[in-house]
């Protein structure tokens, strides 16, 4: 799956990423495009159910080990 970074924080190769509920992970397997907001690559941890990964468009993923509440 490939999603697109916000600019201001850009995973390295091999981070563990969550969606906000923390459901969803997966690890980060490649950084490219522009510098100022990077696409990354990430390897799902395993394929999500259809109904999951309709959630995941347009979701926001995280760090893995990050706080996961409203901000």
């Amino acid at each position: 799956m490939t999603a697109r970074t916000g600019g201001t924080w850009v995973p390295t190769e091999g981070t563990s990423v969550v969606d906000a509920a923390g459901r969803f992970s997966g690890r980060v397997v490649r950084v490219f495009g522009p510098v100022a907001r990077p696409y990354v690559s990430v390897r799902p941890r395993r394929p999500p159910r259809e109904a999951e990964a309709a959630l995941l468009l347009g979701a926001t993923l995280h760090e893995d080990g990050e706080t996961h509440g409203p901000a």
